[in-house]
This record gives C-alpha cells, structure tokens and sequence, in this order.
C-alpha cells in the first residue's frame, strides 16, 4: 500500500458504516452530487464517491488516485478508504430496501 492508502480494521469500517447509516439529508444530498461528479467528470460508477474511486485507482498505481488521495489524506487520514466503507454501507441500505419492498425475485 502507499503512505497514503492503508487498509481500515474492522472496527473502523463497523464505525464508517454506523455514521453512514445515520446520514441527515444535506449530507445524503452531498454525497449524491460527489456520485454525480465522479461519474460525469471521472467517468466513475454512479453509486460511488470520488474519494472511493481515487482510492482504488491509487491501490493500482494511477497517479491521478495517488495525487488525489495524498491530498485528501492530508485533511483525513485514510480518506479514500473511509469512503469506501461508506460507499459499502450504502449500497447495503439500499439493497435492504429494494429487498424489503418485495417486487424482486429472491434469489
């Protein structure tokens, strides 16, 4: 991993994923309009954060991901990867829901 990039225990991620679970609104419409970015201007997925993507393209040696996220962790350490656990829980909230709505097959 580079100085910027380290990987998050699993205490770290449970505690990601609780505040994550626990967005207000403003921060819901923030992080849609970072998934918005990310995809319009970083040709990334549209249910993921830039600091997500920056983080995975540092850990395979991108340089705009190493830049990007040597800049944010200077704000927080391990930025991108606290991103992704976020992004992670997530896409759990909302694979819960569509579950729980009842219209799809079970697998």
């Amino acid at each position: 991993m580079s100085d910027v990039i380290d990987p998050i225990t699993a205490q770290q991620e449970k505690t990601d994923a609780q505040e994550t679970a626990q967005e207000g609104y403003l921060r819901r419409v923030l992080i849609a309009l970072d998934q918005f970015a990310n995809t319009a201007l970083f040709d990334g997925h549209p249910d993921e954060t830039i600091s997500s993507h920056a983080a995975r393209a540092a850990a395979t040696g991108e340089q705009w991901g190493i830049d990007l996220s040597a800049f944010l962790h200077k704000f927080e350490k391990d930025h991108g990867v606290h991103a992704e656990a976020g992004d992670v829980e997530r896409a759990r909230i909302v694979t819960a829901l569509e579950d729980g709505a009842g219209d799809l097959p079970t697998h």
